[in-house]
């Protein structure tokens, strides 16, 4: 199931594992976090795009039976433990990995083939950053292979026309995600602002953008009550105790 290189993890309180490469791209708690904020509904067909080991595409599984996930990526030893992954999480019937370039999703897939897009992008924009020396680490942390930008464009094609993008990225790109929204023709329909403690301004941001959202819903969750303690709500979304995302916060 695994090589000496790679180790299986348990997490969300093992309610999924899984497969990753000692040295290379280690799944973070970003993604644990971006995967309680999407909504899964019961009955959806959902695109991970990026899904890397398939982290995401596990925990919506996980959370909510009902829901299909179709894990994209690129890189062929992530889509191996993806793949591998499946199995190990007895996930057959709900999880489905298919090995391509999230920009050319709208060429793989039927237009208006998902209810919703979730992805954890690559944070750094090219040109900014330490480039890692493993071209794993490298291709998921930076630009190269999956902007933004097209992270939209292609949502905008194989996305229902209520259909909905959720993803995750440092809160001072605020900016650049506004601008790739508009230009796709979407709207943030939530913004979640992720503080490390309270009073320490927000290194994260989780986005749901629609078309024609209208009102845009905005809380703030945070990780820290002191250093190395974790607030109550942080611990038991990354616990995968799955807090209901409408009275969990004061969406306002």
């Amino acid at each position: 199931m695994k090589s000496p290189r790679e180790t299986i993890n348990g997490l969300l309180r093992n309610k999924i594992r899984v497969i990753q490469a000692r040295k290379g791209y280690r799944v973070s708690e970003d993604a644990i976090i971006l995967t309680w904020f999407t909504y899964a509904r019961r009955g959806e067909t959902i695109l991970d795009a990026g899904t890397g080991c398939g982290v995401i595409a596990f925990g919506i599984a996980a959370m909510s039976p009902q829901t299909v996930v179709i894990g994209l990526e690129l890189q062929e030893a992530l889509a191996d433990r993806a793949i591998r992954g499946v199995r190990l999480n007895r996930l057959d019937k709900q999880v489905f990995t298919i090995r391509g370039d999230v920009r050319q999703a709208d060429l793989l897939f039927r237009p208006s083939a998902f209810d919703a897009v979730v992805s954890n992008p690559p944070y750094y924009e090219p040109g900014r950053g330490r480039i890692s020396l493993e071209e794993e680490k490298a291709l998921c942390r930076h630009q190269t292979m999956m902007p933004v930008e097209d992270l939209f464009r292609v949502a905008s094609v194989i996305l229902k026309r209520d259909g909905r993008i959720a993803l995750i990225y440092p809160a001072s790109g605020v900016s650049r995600i506004k601008k790739a929204m508009t230009a796709s023709g979407f709207e943030a329909s939530r913004m979640l602002w992720i503080h490390s403690q309270e009073r320490v301004e927000p290194g994260l941001l989780c986005v749901e953008a629609q078309r024609a959202a209208g009102k845009t819903l905005e809380c703030k969750l945070v990780l820290y009550d002191a250093p190395g303690k974790r607030t109550a709500m942080a611990e038991a979304i990354l616990s995968g105790e799955n807090p209901d995302r409408n009275t969990a916060f004061n969406w306002s």
